[in-house]
């Protein structure tokens, strides 16, 4: 297949167009700067010099192509704005078939797996996520939808920032009890589970889990890889003094894994995150 991967130099996106190149597909992907593009050429992809608001660049890539995976995002207040038009260009485009990335606030918060069909409510600041899966689940092209949970692996992506917090503020920090839990995958495994979603032509929500942890296990692996202190946060201080994101880090996110795995997926590679952090390989 020809592929355009958007954020193809990010932590996912990388990790996507390395298990696509080796699985013999063909990629192009979007880079906004001259060492973006040196990345997408590292993995062995044609860079598509453009930004997220290039639209016109990103609807010619998409006509190109048998398939788009969207990845990209800005981190500016118009993030919405500048999703719903990238994404509209490129879906105006006709491309076969057209994955968009979400994550895992969009489910209920639960302590057991939940469905990819039990979400929570549209409000607060991300309740742009679900006009952005209907729009692409109501497209044209064939839809779907990955729901990442907390990733890690291979040296980045949340739990390496929640590392470099806990050793720049002196203390791992869990809120509350730390008894509330979040799925994990990594990034490796993540790859693999949008490349099949590709070959096997499969539509609608998808969550990829390879299990979960609480958060007070996640942060003692933290603080042990940091070396540093673990403690409880109360969450009103969490809140004053991180923001709105805490609340999600307070919240339970464990998600459902059978749609994907029924597709054949299973973890290669995750071996949970405290293990994978404390691990010297």
């Amino acid at each position: 297949m020809d592929i355009f991967v958007t954020g193809a130099s990010g932590y996912i996106g990388s990790a996507l167009t390395r298990t696509l190149i080796a699985r013999g597909h063909r990629v192009r992907g979007l880079a906004r700067s001259a060492a973006a593009e040196a990345v997408v050429l590292g993995h062995g992809a044609e860079p598509v010099r453009a930004a997220l608001t290039d639209v016109d660049v990103l609807a010619r890539a998409a006509a190109d192509v048998d398939a788009v995976v969207h990845m990209a995002a800005t981190d500016t207040a118009d993030r919405a704005d500048v999703d719903r038009a990238a994404v509209t260009a490129m879906l105006d485009a006709g491309p076969g078939a057209f994955i968009t990335t979400t994550g895992a606030p969009r489910a209920r918060s639960s302590r057991t797996p939940v469905a990819e069909d039990d979400t929570a409510p549209v409000e607060g600041p991300l309740a742009w996520l679900a006009e952005a899966e209907a729009r692409v689940l109501d497209s044209g092209s064939r839809g779907a939808v990955v729901r990442p949970p907390m990733v890690y692996g291979d040296g980045g992506g949340p739990v390496s920032r929640l590392v470099a917090q806990a050793a720049s503020d002196g203390v791992a920090r869990y809120i509350g009890d730390g008894g509330n839990r979040w799925s994990t995958v990594h990034v490796r495994d993540l790859a693999l589970a949008y490349a099949l979603l590709l070959e096997t032509g499969a539509t609608g929500v998808f969550h990829v889990s390879d299990g979960h942890e609480s958060m007070a296990d996640l942060m003692a692996a933290v603080g042990a890889k940091a070396g540093v202190p673990v403690a409880s946060w109360p969450l009103d201080e969490a809140l004053a003094t991180q923001g709105w994101g805490a609340g999600f880090l307070a919240a339970d996110a464990v998600l459902d894994a059978s749609r994907i795995t029924a597709l054949g997926w299973t973890p290669a590679v995750g071996l949970g995150i405290p293990r994978d952090l404390l691990s010297t390989s």
